[in-house]
């Protein structure tokens, strides 16, 4: 490791860190805004179930992953012995602070095999780094955990041992594992087992996959599967089909202006199916350019991966602020040479901060737009996610090129 990459990592521990202090400082000091701890909260109360006759998994569904314990049982053990929930999240934040950091290191890493500048590598993670959106998410939620696990098995892929040097370890044990945390790591695997076929052959990494996948699935899987088979399989397959239409969705926004401002008689359902059957073709089509590209070149796998959960993430009629973290590190490193990319990407993270916290409950809520259909903060809710959506979907279009990437994959043949 150069000297220049050991200074840029030591400069980023220490940002990433000030990062944090400072989106608490404006979003409760400045804005008069909240920390969320909802989740957290959330968190807490399921492990104290441990203590009681209901048993998570198996006398109820839960629906994070069983990986998730481990931060949350690191967080668990100081606030018994000090009684306080509020240890309690407090450590669990500090646990995220550390994912995130880790994963800044990640981007930075990754980058260094993208971009021929160090410079423009640092960029990268530094425009993760300053994200407003990412930065108050990677606190409140367990996604930096699996989010960690996903970029660490992408570095490990692009560098193998030259860095890590954990012979255990590979990336397809870390995305796994981050599977076993939260769901969106498992987007990656069928790209990186692509990916690696280039070098080998198809057979051969599915078969080194399912070496590494099936003992770890069986060992976290069936001990539960035997007692609650339905909750199990409702929590490694989230289709959230039991849930309502939420209004942070390109669903809903599709709908309100096509039913309610156009005045056409569609139901929500018909734009789900619209959005699904696209969703279906964006990635069928992904899958194909990434079988049919012959090469092994890290930039090309970042966008095929980007492109992929973008479009699972924004086709669902269930959305979560905090899905931002499962794309954003792949538009950073992907921009990391353009101010322009650059400026929209904080446009894009403004638009996602005022989404959440700043008028959550004030402009909508998970179901619905909390103001009267056609009152002025009813059209403010609607341009709010009309600009978030379209702005970002600029930016992952000026991100992965497709026009350019296009022909760069059939070029050859």
């Amino acid at each position: 490791m150069d000297s220049d990459t050991k200074q840029h990592l030591k400069y980023l521990v220490g940002l990433s860190i000030l990062a944090k202090i400072a989106i608490v400082i404006l979003t409760i000091f400045i804005l008069g805004s909240i920390m969320d701890m909802y989740a957290i909260v959330y968190y807490y109360e399921n492990a104290m179930s441990i203590f009681s006759n209901h048993i998570l998994y198996i006398d109820y569904y839960y629906e994070y992953p069983l990986l998730l314990f481990i931060p949350v049982l690191i967080a668990l053990v100081p606030s018994l012995l000090l009684h306080s929930i509020m240890i309690f999240a407090l450590v669990f934040s500090g646990l995220m602070i550390v994912c995130d950091t880790v994963t800044i290191i990640c981007v930075y890493l990754i980058s260094r095999k993208i971009w021929s500048k160090p410079k423009t590598a640092f960029i990268a993670a530094c425009v993760y780094m300053t994200g407003l959106a990412v930065q108050y998410f990677a606190m409140m939620d367990c996604s930096s955990f699996a989010v960690m696990f996903m970029m660490i098995g992408l570095t490990m892929l692009f560098y193998g041992k030259e860095i890590v040097g954990i012979s255990w370890m590979s990336d397809y044990l870390a995305i796994i594992l981050g599977y076993f945390a939260k769901f969106f790591p498992l987007i990656t695997l069928p790209f990186i087992i692509l990916y690696k076929s280039k070098s080998t052959s198809l057979k051969y990494e599915i078969v080194s996959a399912l070496k590494i996948i099936i003992p770890v699935s069986v060992i976290l899987i069936l001990p539960v599967f035997v007692f609650n088979p339905a909750s199990v399989i409702k929590t490694y397959i989230p289709m959230r089909l039991d849930i309502g239409y939420f209004s942070n969705t390109i669903i809903w926004t599709v709908y309100v202006w096509l039913h309610d401002i156009f005045g056409i008689n569609i139901a929500m359902g018909d734009v789900l199916l619209f959005i699904y059957i696209c969703m279906g073709i964006g990635l069928v089509t992904i899958f194909y350019f990434a079988f049919k590209y012959q090469k092994q070149e890290p930039v090309v796998l970042l966008k095929f991966i980007l492109c992929a959960i973008a479009i699972i993430v924004l086709s669902f009629k269930v959305r979560s602020p905090n899905y931002i973290l499962w794309f954003a590190p792949f538009i950073c490193i992907l921009i990391a040479d353009n101010i322009y990319k650059i400026g929209l990407f904080y446009i894009t993270q403004l638009l996602a901060y005022i989404e959440f916290p700043l008028t959550f409950a004030l402009l909508w809520d998970n179901t619905k737009y909390t103001n009267a259909i056609f009152s002025t903060d009813w059209y403010l809710a609607l341009l709010l996610f009309t600009l978030e959506f379209s702005t970002l979907l600029i930016l992952i279009w000026l991100a992965v090129e497709p026009v350019k990437l296009y022909k760069q994959i059939f070029k050859e043949n």
